[in-house]
């Protein structure tokens, strides 16, 4: 069996279509938000969701530091929001239309769901963080009339 390399998976994994979501903490640092495409479902007894992000990422550190974040669902709409948040940037939730629940956590205005959490347990995948989380807060955008926006081999899918 021959090895593959690090490109070789990121290529075959780039097959997998993926929705495309906004993660928010609140950090010492302050609000701190990343465009992330790892996330699922886990469990609906107890509700758990995981998401994925680099330990290095601010974002990562607020979630860490916090103990909860925001999660976007994106819109196919939102494509320029979601490049905003995958650059690295001191401050990328000041001037974003934003929700904010009562709670404090931060979401994108227009996103297909909102869902607030709290992490349960974290876990380490080689330079990435695995947040395990319980979803304290859900709302469904029943205005918005498009489809979700997905990250297909290495673009935004804007067919859907």
């Amino acid at each position: 069996m021959t090895s593959i390399t690090s490109d070789d998976f990121r290529r075959a994994m780039s097959h997998f279509a993926t929705g495309v979501a906004v993660v928010t903490a609140r950090g010492d640092d302050g609000e701190q938000g990343a465009t992330i495409s790892a996330l699922s479902s886990v469990s609906l007894d107890p509700l758990t969701l995981l998401i994925c992000l680099n330990r290095r990422s601010a974002t990562c550190q607020a979630i860490e530091q916090s103990g909860r974040f925001g999660l976007s669902i994106l819109a196919s709409h939102q494509e320029a929001v979601a490049r905003r948040f995958a650059k690295p940037a001191q401050d990328k939730v000041t001037g974003t239309d934003e929700v904010r629940h009562r709670d404090g956590s931060v979401f994108v205005q227009d996103a297909l769901a909102h869902i607030a959490a709290e992490v349960v347990e974290t876990l380490r995948g080689g330079t990435h963080e695995i947040f395990l989380a319980r979803p304290v807060h859900v709302a469904l955008n029943s205005q918005a009339g498009d489809g979700p926006l997905l990250y297909f081999k290495g673009a935004f899918d804007l067919t859907s």
